[in-house]
């Protein structure tokens, strides 16, 4: 009776911290857009990505990127779905200690922050247009798909051959995915 005690505990615990550990995973969420003409308006943020010792680097005047990969697919039921068009780019945030705020990076220019919680709002969310490489019918189903990994370019070569190691600092998500409404 003891031994299934302790094996039933040891059970129970190995499925709560497996499951901690998925709650605490760097995800895409609430994806979805609309398409206009030859043009997509996807929207999307990320969750669980910016972690205390994430935190402390920015503040000590780390660099930290993210490379985005966004896809825009037109779903047919029961076979391949076709790629309309697809967008790939970076965004970094900073922190520079003289001034004490926050430049953000990203394809539409540079944004500055004073305080702290509005930069990670903000790399946190995306709002992109992407352009379609054909004409989209109205009606038709469609899909956006998006995915974060983390960019090694602020990083010293040191630095880059260490956080290969620390599995935190390996970030990338999987594919998030959500209707794109084609009007």
């Amino acid at each position: 009776m003891r031994l299934l005690t302790i094996v039933f505990t040891m059970c129970f615990m190995s499925f709560a911290a497996s499951a901690f550990a998925d709650s605490q995973k760097p995800a895409v969420a609430d994806v979805g857009g609309i398409i206009h003409g030859k043009e997509a308006y996807i929207h999307f943020r990320l969750e669980n990505v910016f972690f205390p010792e994430m935190i402390e680097a920015l503040k000590s005047g780390m660099e930290i990127s993210f490379r985005i990969d966004v896809e825009v697919e037109r779903v047919h039921r029961n076979w391949f779905n076709v790629k309309v068009g697809d967008l790939h780019f970076t965004q970094s945030i900073q922190h520079d200690v003289l001034s004490r705020a926050y430049r953000l990076r990203h394809p539409d220019g540079d944004e500055i922050f004073s305080d702290l919680q509005q930069a990670l709002d903000k790399m946190t969310f995306f709002q992109v247009t992407l352009p379609l490489s054909m004409e989209i019918r109205r009606g038709k189903i469609h899909k956006a798909s998006a995915r974060v990994r983390f960019g090694r370019a602020g990083f010293s070569e040191p630095l880059r051959s260490m956080v290969f190691f620390f599995s935190k600092w390996d970030l990338e998500t999987s594919w998030g995915s959500g209707p794109v409404i084609a009007p």
